[in-house]
Formats: C-alpha cells, sequence, structure tokens
C-alpha cells in the first residue's frame, strides 16, 4: 500500500487486495519513471529558466501544464481529484528531477505540494479540503503559507500577530513576511497567536484563510536575489474576522501543525537541493572534459578531479541519506526531527559548495550571466536561510546530542545498527574531549560550539543511515565529520571579542559609517 507522509494509508485505483507487493513496486517505479522522463522532455522542449529569472515571473504555460499533469498536488488522493496519489520517495524524486531543471521552478511546486496543500490535507475540516484541495489538485489555484514576522524568523514563539478568539470566530492582526506564491494564492494557511475572550494567551492557531477574505491584504513584493520567478509577499492582516470553521487542527495546536508542515517542508528541500547538487556536477564534467589546459584536459587535473569528486559523493550520498527518511515514512515510521533536519541542513550547504565550485571550475565564462552556473549560484544560496537557518539547525542537532546521556546517536537513528554503534562511539568521544573545555549548560554563548557539533552528529547520521557505503564513501563521509569535529573542539574554549559598540568604533575608523544617502528613481505616485 502506499502512505502519505504521516497518513494513514488510503486505497487508490492501484491498491487492490489481489495486487501483490511486487506488482505494487512495480507500477510505483513506473509512474516515477514516466514522471521525470516527461519532465525531462518537457524541460527541453517548453522551459526557458533565464527569460523566466530576467522577467522574474514563471511562464504562465508552465503551471498551466504542471497542473495538467498532477504536479502542483502530487499527494492528494483521487477521492479529491488528485491524479498521481505519490508516496513520499515518489514526491522526493520528482523533486529531485525539478532541482536539477529549475531551482526556482523546483520550489514553486514543492512550496505548493508541502506548506501550501499539506496543512489543508491533513488539518483542514472536510468541507474545506472538499472545496480546495480539487482546484489545488489540477493547480486552478495555488497555495501559501504564512508564518513568518520580522520578529519571528526561525523561532515562531515569538510571533506577534493575534487571533482573538470572539464568538463568531478568529479576529485576525498582524503582518507576515516572505510568503511564498501570496500574491498568485488562492488560500493561505496563516499561524497567529491564540488570545483568548480574557485576552489571556491561549497557545497558537493555524488558520485556512481565503484569498477573498476581508480584512487581510496583500502587501509589497520582495526583490530576492535568487529565485526570481517565484513572488515572495507580505501580507497583512487587519481586525481580520476568520470563521471557527477554518481552524487547522485545534485552536491550540497551531504550532504542532506548522511543526509538521516545516518537516515535509525541508525534506523537500532536501531532496530539491540533491537534484541542483547533480546539476552543479554536470555542468563540472560537461566543460572539464572539453576544456584544454597545459597538461591536458582540465578534467584530469588532480586538483579538478577532487572537486568533482566532492560533489559526486556528496550527491549520490546524501541523496540516499533522503530517500532512506522517505521511505521511512513511507512504511509508517515517524523519523526523528533531527533527521529532517539534518538532511536539510548538509543538502543545502553541500549545494551551495557544489554550485560555487561549478563557478570555480568554468573561471570566467562561469562569471557571465549568459552561462547558468550563475543562476544556479544565486538560486543555491536560498536554501542556506529559509525552514530554518543552516546555523539554528545545526545548533538544534547540537543541543539535542550534548543533552542526551549514553549513545548520543541511538535516539536520532531510525533503527539501531552496526553503524549506528560505531557513529555514536565516535560521537560519544567528541563529546567527551570537548566537555573537558566547556561548560555543560546550555546558554546563548555554547553556540560556537553547538553548531559545529551539530554538523558532526548529522555527518554521523548520514554514516548510520547510507546503504553500506564502500571504503572510499566511508572515509569521505568520516573526513567531513572530522573537519566538523575539529571545528567543534576548536570552539569549546570560546574566544574573547570586544562588544558590539567597541568594534562598531573600529570599523568605523577604518573605513568610516558608510551608509549611502543619494536619492533613486522616482516611484511614488505623483
Amino acid at each position: 500500500m502506499r502512505r502519505g507522509i504521516g497518513c494513514a494509508p488510503t486505497l487508490g485505483p492501484r491498491d487492490t487486495p489481489m495486487a501483490t507487493e511486487q506488482e505494487t513496486v512495480a507500477q510505483e517505479s513506473r509512474q516515477l519513471t514516466d514522471l521525470t522522463d516527461w519532465l525531462r522532455d518537457y524541460a527541453a522542449r517548453r522551459i526557458n529558466s533565464q527569460l523566466m529569472d530576467e522577467r522574474r515571473t514563471i511562464a504562465p504555460h508552465i503551471v498551466l501544464d504542471f497542473g495538467n499533469r498532477g504536479l502542483m498536488g502530487m499527494q492528494i488522493p483521487g477521492t479529491y481529484g488528485g491524479q498521481l496519489e505519490l508516496t513520499t520517495f515518489q514526491l522526493l524524486r520528482v523533486q529531485r528531477q525539478l532541482g536539477a531543471i529549475d531551482l526556482t521552478l523546483a520550489f514553486f511546486v514543492g512550496l505548493n505540494n508541502g506548506l501550501g496543500v499539506r496543512p489543508i490535507l491533513r488539518f483542514a475540516q472536510p468541507h474545506l479540503k472538499a472545496r480546495y484541495l480539487p482546484d489545488l489538485a489540477k493547480g486552478r489555484i495555488l497555495a501559501a503559507f504564512a508564518i513568518t514576522e520580522s520578529s519571528a524568523g526561525s523561532n515562531p514563539r515569538a510571533l506577534m500577530a493575534t487571533a482573538h478568539a470572539e464568538t463568531e470566530g478568529f479576529r485576525v492582526s498582524g503582518s507576515k513576511l516572505w510568503c511564498g506564491s501570496a500574491a498568485w494564492a488562492g488560500v493561505i494557511s496563516v499561524f497567529a497567536r491564540h488570545t483568548g475572550a480574557n485576552g489571556n494567551s491561549a497557545g497558537h492557531v493555524g488558520l485556512c484563510v481565503d484569498a477573498d477574505q476581508q480584512g487581510m491584504r496583500v502587501g509589497a513584493e520582495a526583490l530576492t536575489m535568487g529565485l526570481r520567478g517565484m513572488v515572495q509577499n507580505t501580507v497583512h492582516f487587519d481586525q481580520a474576522l476568520v470563521s471557527r470553521d477554518r481552524v487547522l487542527a485545534s485552536p491550540f495546536s497551531g504550532l504542532s501543525v506548522a511543526s509538521d508542515v516545516m518537516g515535509l517542508g525541508r525534506l523537500g528541500i532536501a531532496a530539491t537541493a540533491i537534484g541542483g547538487l547533480w546539476r552543479a556536477l554536470q555542468l563540472m564534467v560537461r566543460y572539464s572534459k572539453r576544456r584544454q589546459i597545459n597538461t591536458g584536459t582540465l578534467y584530469a587535473n588532480g586538483h579538478a578531479r577532487q572537486l568533482v569528486g566532492d560533489v559526486w559523493r556528496a550527491a549520490r550520498l546524501l541523496g540516499q541519506f533522503v530517500d532512506r527518511i522517505a521511505q521511512a515514512i513511507d512504511q509508517g515510521e515517524s523519523p526523528p526531527a533531527e533527521h529532517f533536519a539534518a538532511a536539510k541542513l548538509l543538502t543545502s550547504e553541500a549545494l551551495w559548495q557544489g554550485a560555487d565550485a561549478a563557478l570555480q571550475m568554468l573561471g570566467g565564462r562561469g562569471y557571465c550571466d549568459n552561462n547558468v552556473i550563475s543562476q544556479l549560484l544565486r538560486d543555491a544560496r536560498i536554501t542556506r536561510l529559509f525552514e530554518g537557518p543552516s546555523e539554528t539547525l545545526a545548533s538544534f542537532i547540537g543541543k539535542r546530542a550534548w543533552l542526551t546521556t549514553g549513545n548520543p546517536l541511538v535516539g536520532f537513528a531510525s533503527n539501531s545498527n552496526a553503524r549506528t554503534q560505531e557513529a555514536g562511539k565516535q560521537l560519544q568521544i567528541l563529546l567527551a574531549r570537548v566537555g573537558q573545555g566547556a561548560s555543560v549548560e546550555v546558554c546563548p554563548s555554547q553556540d560556537a560550539l553547538f553548531v559545529p557539533l551539530g554538523y558532526a552528529v548529522a555527518w554521523q547520521l548520514v554514516a548510520a543511515g547510507c546503504d553500506a557505503p564502500n571504503p572510499e564513501d566511508h572515509s569521505w563521509i568520516q573526513c567531513q565529520f572530522q573537519k566538523a569535529a575539529a571545528t567543534a573542539l576548536s570552539s569549546a574554549g570560546g574566544g574573547a571579542i570586544p562588544d558590539a559598540e567597541q568594534l562598531a568604533c573600529e570599523v568605523a575608523i577604518h573605513i568610516g559609517d558608510l551608509q549611502q544617502s543619494a536619492e533613486g528613481a522616482d516611484f511614488e505616485l505623483d
């Protein structure tokens, strides 16, 4: 049977009592192959990424064609008009292929499937599912997700937007930043602080808000460095009255809903980043095997081969790690939050390093905008920021390991095996060495330790979770672990720097108090 992420299995056209497990797997494999083949052919004929980047908009025909193919609602059941009903593994493999084709398109599709569809599919009341899911499945409307605020980025508990409980529903006020597809969306999942009728805090609430909601206004669009074809908007709420039947799950579980949705979002980013990493590798190999230098082809150069090898191993081994998490979900397991964080952390960092290595290998040609690598680099940069900056995710993983007694990896790994035990022992040794020079208390000053420690734990999760890596692959993973471990050890003792005011004064002495004030173009309406 096929499972949606975290959902009970649902019967579909391929799930009959007569079907064997092997037949189901074969059908799912053919479906995935057909989808990826269609995407590759479509990309060659119908997609011009550079033009969309320059125009800052996704071509409408692509949205329509993707909707008709079922890509805008890949896990929506057939009962709600879904055409594909993909497993988590299949969904992420499609995201990987899209990431190789165009990161902007990949994140546009991923946002609609993960942050857009998922909260409605899993947590909305039946009448809202019936209203929105059929149109979402066919791409006739898009969905958005609104949680980030100016004072609440990676810390959703700092949300200032409020949803005041009234008899008729919730009176929502506040503003949300960087809401992907908000200006294009027909429905938005919004998260705010729940205040009771007496004004007391009652946790957080998630609401399924229609685009025509009175009191809601889509504001300015952020002109981002990369992913230029997508829109990122501010969304404002001014005493908007949202009826109670639009609550996601319960009125007190908003952050639980958001956490569930963002967990899948992080895994989707990881799968997309793997696709982008394979694309960077493709560009490196294509160029280096043709480029002649004084010793032969660039590909034959030892340093170039080392760069290629690093990108190749990262794409394969981190791809295996993401696949393993997806397969565990499809088998009904609930992987720990550290898995999602580690996958997103390592793949986004690997993509950034891989895209930079590809640009470096292409030299001056890579720096010219008529080559695709500059867009890949700009688009890749956001992966280290959204759905949790790398430092925040690494610190989360590092703190959890720091506070764990016994083997710090056993509680993180989905199953305990010899590789898990060995990786855990190495982490225990590292934690003991780090502990000699660091405070055992968890405090902000310890973040310099928790971040590299989190990277070290993440790499040992990969070591435990990959399919029996060969000696060369295992050595490469251990090399990444040792680099992070060395940084953690050097961070344990700390290091004094001036306070912020002193440092600002020193900077001003060297370069002045720079702040440009010359007027630019006038965009105000006269």
